[in-house]
């Protein structure tokens, strides 16, 4: 089930995505996607916006923010770079 639900959110976010890129808008766009599900809470988020639950009171963040200058964050830029260039290379010399 939990499995099913992550396909489905991260199709809706593709599509999406791929809606707003064909659309003539110059706007930037951010989504928190927010789910309860046989008593588990899944949350998502793209672009720049955080996820935030409060109990008494007190604010608890349940995302990270996805900010260059984070290690994580530029780690998981290089891998995707690289991934890029190595699909060009690929597609460059067959």
């Amino acid at each position: 089930m939990m499995v099913q639900i992550e396909v489905a959110i991260k199709g809706r976010y593709l599509t999406t995505d791929s809606k707003f890129l064909k659309s003539d808008l110059r706007g930037g766009t951010c989504c928190v996607t927010a789910l309860i599900a046989k008593g588990n809470l899944i949350v998502s988020i793209a672009g720049d916006c955080r996820a935030v639950c409060s109990r008494g009171g007190v604010a608890k963040a349940l995302t990270s923010d996805h900010r260059p200058s984070r290690q994580d964050e530029q780690d998981r830029i290089e891998v995707l770079v690289s991934n890029y260039n190595i699909l060009k290379l690929h597609m460059l010399f067959g």
